[in-house]
């Protein structure tokens, strides 16, 4: 198997994982990765049942949009291609809906670092209001996923920031994580996550301080 190749197996791996976590839905979610070298993106297609897409369904497009080949890619590639021209540092952008994290961001509430995990994956997380899948949703998170590496959009998703597929999607899980392990907390009084002294000493013991 060939770099490109891997790298088509690797982008469609991630989906089916998002699926098989109940991240995304079938027809949610999409998830894209920079080719190293290239001024291109290998991108998830528009449409198809997110627990199977294989790496010959995979879309490859320019910086500039273009699609290069065959396949449609997913409505949310504006988002995609504004993020890898706005910060030097992301090689992969995962979009999903990881229900208890959008149903608390919806309601107005905050999500607590919760584990260690989170702690040193998701330092800082913006939320911002409903926006339309494409051109809407580019402008919607444009300016806060420039200052960090994971994005809420209410009654929607999140988009986040990686430097490989593993690194984006894994903030998402553990995201997830915090918001089951907040709302169970909830149902037996009050709950905080970590804060303060706490957070530098996690993120301190895992060189990200």
């Amino acid at each position: 198997m060939d770099g490109l190749a891997r790298v088509k197996a690797d982008l469609a791996f991630t989906v089916r994982r998002l699926y098989e976590r109940g991240l995304v839905s079938g027809v949610g979610g999409n998830a894209s990765v920079l080719i190293p070298g290239r001024r291109q993106v290998l991108i998830t297609p528009t449409g198809y049942f997110k627990g199977g897409v294989a790496a010959g369904d995979i879309v490859k497009v320019s910086l500039e949009g273009e699609v290069l080949g065959e396949g449609r890619p997913s409505s949310e590639l504006p988002t995609h291609l504004a993020a890898y021209r706005a910060r030097r540092d992301v090689r992969a952008v995962v979009h999903a809906h990881p229900p208890a994290a959008v149903g608390l961001i919806t309601a107005g509430v905050d999500i607590p670092s919760m584990t260690p995990e989170h702690a040193v994956m998701v330092k800082r997380l913006e939320v911002v209001g409903f926006a339309a899948p494409g051109e809407e949703g580019a402008r919607a998170v444009g300016g806060p996923l420039r200052r960090c590496d994971v994005v809420g959009i209410r009654n929607h998703g999140f988009f986040s920031l990686g430097a490989d597929l593993h690194d984006a999607a894994s903030r998402l899980e553990v995201l997830e994580e915090s918001a089951k392990i907040y709302i169970a907390g909830r149902g037996f009084g009050a709950v905080s996550g970590l804060a303060g002294s706490d957070l530098a000493s996690v993120r301190a013991v895992y060189g990200r301080e």
